[in-house]
């Protein structure tokens, strides 16, 4: 028996916000997420050949799985876990082809000057210490990651990782802090025996 004569108790559910903005054209969703993922790809890989071809990666999961991400609550946090699974495995498959060694034989395509290589120490520094930290605290490392290298803000992190502006807030800030002691524990690269 309905106890709702005049149907107003299905007028107080209304549509998630996430949802209605929410493209549901696959090709729509990658327009208008692309840089901003391959942004996340290249801060983790640092080649854009390699981050591309690990955004391709996650691209192809990602259409193959679309009504699963669709159906889900946080679409987009789906999505961003698919594209850090995706560049996790892109770092497995090169480690095991060896892609990164090159024979005596081969002739890199591109000459690095010492200036170029002293320009890319502080980097790589960061890059050890980062990586350090998303052994250690992962959600921290892509909180802080996603903030002050993708310069995205809380809310949008928030979003993308499918918890509350106030984690990622702490988490970012949590990071940093690790970060800093990370980098202080590290030893310095500059100074060599030569």
């Amino acid at each position: 028996m309905n106890n709702d004569p005049f149907g107003q108790e299905y007028d107080l559910i209304e549509p998630e916000p996430e949802r209605a903005l929410f493209p549901i054209d696959f090709e729509v969703f990658l327009r208008q997420h692309k840089d901003s993922f391959f942004r996340i790809a290249l801060g983790r890989l640092r080649d854009p050949r390699d981050a591309d071809e690990a955004l391709q990666d996650a691209s192809l999961i990602m259409y193959k799985k679309w009504e699963p991400i669709l159906a889900h609550p946080n679409p987009i946090a789906l999505a961003h876990k698919i594209l850090s699974n995706s560049i996790t495995d892109f770092y497995r498959r090169n480690a095991r082809r060896g892609a990164r060694e090159r024979s005596l034989a081969e002739r890199p395509d591109t000459f690095y000057l010492p200036e170029d290589l002293m320009w890319l120490r502080p980097t790589d520094r960061l890059d050890r210490a980062l990586e350090a930290l998303r052994q250690i605290a992962p959600l921290q490392a892509e909180c802080w990651e996603m903030h002050h290298r993708d310069e995205l803000p809380y809310a949008e992190i928030a979003i993308r990782l499918g918890i509350t502006e106030g984690a990622a807030k702490t988490n970012a800030s949590r990071g940093k802090t690790k970060l800093k002691a990370l980098l202080r524990e590290l030893p310095d690269t500059e100074k060599g025996d030569s």
